[in-house]
């Protein structure tokens, strides 16, 4: 017996898992590390490392330094290694649409600090063939605010962002300054959504008056080849009604010919039958007609039928039997003559 999992499976894929496969590349396509996208839309955060030396990054990749510093909306500052636990995660490709789970799930289990004072940023490394190189970081929470107020002094989580280096990436943890950025982000996306959707309605625009004009002159090509039509409509209509009357006729002629009228059958059958002869069941089919009977000479009512040229063929396919009352149980099979024949 199939279990009722196996009803969402489509070549081997949960099918009640395809929109978190859909939300997850989708977020890849918008906010990845590799997303065009977000290179179009980030803007440059400066970060400061502990030796009070500043870089500039955007989307993920260094950058020249911004001529106007005022222009800087995003800060960071870049733990250093000591306070950072780095690990690198083998995740199948299969659980990517859940990778926020397993890396919490990854947290819980190997975090050293306690659960309030854990921070945790994630990011994705390599791909391979069946599975991702995930490089998670985790730090203690208070241990990173201590190096921020040293750094920026400053006590507020959300004054800066907080990143860390490990295998050649620069991992993002979650809980600070980011937000702030994410939503600028985010406003930067849905203006330019905005603006491709404008563009695009106005180019449907321009193409649907095109296709409008042109749709206007096929429609008065069209009513002037009905009009033409119309003209000529009746005519043919009325040669058409004429041809289907004919055909009708022809059909009704040959139907008739065909299926006798049966009440008519039954009173030539009554005319030919004496009294001591009645029909209990009479069946026609086109020009075969069964009937079922009794009577006191049974024999004597086939040969009747026999001799009235109405009929073509008379046979009795079972055995005339006598029955309780005294009279002869008969069953006919009678073909009826052709019109032409019969008179």
């Amino acid at each position: 017996m199939l279990e009722i999992s196996q009803s969402w499976n489509l070549f081997g894929y949960d099918l009640r898992r395809v929109p978190l496969y859909f939300r997850s590349g989708w977020r890849e396509f918008l906010w990845g590390s590799e997303s065009p996208v977000l290179r179009a839309i980030d803007e440059v955060v400066e970060v400061h490392q502990e030796t009070g030396e500043a870089l500039y990054y955007r989307a993920g990749s260094a950058v020249v330094a911004a001529a106007d510093s005022g222009a800087v909306l995003s800060q960071a500052v870049l733990l250093p290694d000591r306070l950072v636990l780095a690990k690198t995660l083998r995740v199948p490709e299969a659980a990517e649409a859940e990778l926020e789970s397993v890396v919490r799930l990854e947290v819980n289990a190997s975090s050293p600090f306690p659960g309030s004072d854990t921070c945790y940023g994630w990011a994705i490394g390599k791909r391979r063939e069946k599975d991702l190189e995930v490089q998670l970081v985790i730090a203690s929470r208070s241990a990173v605010m201590s190096f921020i107020a040293a750094l920026m002094d400053s006590h507020d989580a959300a004054v800066c962002e907080v990143w860390a280096g490990t295998e050649g990436l620069l991992v993002l943890l979650l809980g600070f300054g980011e937000v702030a950025r994410q939503q600028r982000n985010q406003r930067r996306l849905t203006r330019m959504a905005l603006t491709l959707a404008y563009c695009l309605a106005i180019l449907v625009a321009l193409f649907a008056w095109g296709a409008g004009a042109k749709y206007f002159e096929l429609q008065n090509a069209q009513a002037i080849a009905a009009q033409a039509d119309q003209r000529a409509s009746e005519a043919v209509k009325l040669r058409a009604e004429l041809a289907s009357a004919k055909a009708n006729i022809v059909t009704i002629n040959e139907l008739l010919a065909e299926h006798p009228d049966p009440h008519a059958e039954l009173n030539k059958l009554a005319a030919i039958l004496g009294d001591d002869t009645w029909i209990a069941t009479a069946e026609l089919k086109g020009t075969q007609m069964k009937i079922e009977g009794e009577s006191e000479d049974a024999a004597a009512v086939m040969q009747q039928l026999l001799d009235d040229p109405a009929y073509a063929r008379v046979v009795a396919p079972v055995a005339i039997r006598k029955v309780r009352s005294g009279m002869e149980y008969f069953v006919l099979n009678i073909t009826l003559a052709a019109q032409g024949d019969s008179e």
